[in-house]
């Protein structure tokens, strides 16, 4: 693939090398880094070619992405559309949790979270309400196996994915767990 010169610095902020990284592996010094990425100085052909072929190989080994399963909390905690809002509220206290799916007959039908409760907060000052009553739209399921691009694009939208295995939830990724692996 073919690059300008000034995407050298972008490239290499995007897998977080300094200057002085990328020089050592590419065999050159820091500041012949530094004037490049300033458009200070054009480098050989060979040694362009050799930190466009680094950079190149090191964005690849990051697109070996890491799967979903590899960073999800296991042993969802959830309630049942049954159970009382006041059951959910106080799990999600004693968890400290602000989401959970709401499970019937082992399936996840919905969701809540803390600001379920909150723009529901005249109904639920009932402390017999039903979780059902309230709850939102099930988070996004996907494979256990998803990749953590996609993760993360989903969760730009929403504050949790379920992770699925031959029908079965295994696991669940929060905006919290991608921090993490940062």
């Amino acid at each position: 693939m073919f690059y300008e010169l000034d995407k050298i610095k972008q490239m290499r902020q995007k897998l977080g090398l300094t200057q002085i990284q990328l020089a050592k592996l590419v065999g050159v010094s820091q500041s012949l880094i530094t004037k490049i990425e300033r458009g200070k100085l054009e480098p050989s052909y060979l040694i362009a070619k050799k930190i466009f072929t680094l950079l190149e190989e090191k964005l690849a080994e990051n697109q070996k992405e890491i799967i979903a399963k590899t960073i999800c909390t296991k042993g969802i905690i959830s309630i049942g559309a049954e159970d009382t809002v006041d059951k959910a509220i106080k799990m999600m206290e004693k968890m400290a949790i602000s989401q959970m799916p709401v499970i019937k007959d082992n399936v996840i039908v919905g969701s809540v979270s803390e600001a379920t409760f909150i723009k529901n907060y005249e109904k639920i000052r009932n402390k017999n309400v039903k979780v059902k009553e309230i709850m939102d739209e099930p988070f996004p399921a996907l494979p256990e196996d998803t990749h953590i691009s996609l993760i993360r694009d989903i969760l730009k939208t929403y504050s949790v994915v379920v992770l699925t295995k031959k029908g079965k939830t295994v696991g669940i990724i929060s905006k919290a767990d991608l921090l993490k692996k940062l």
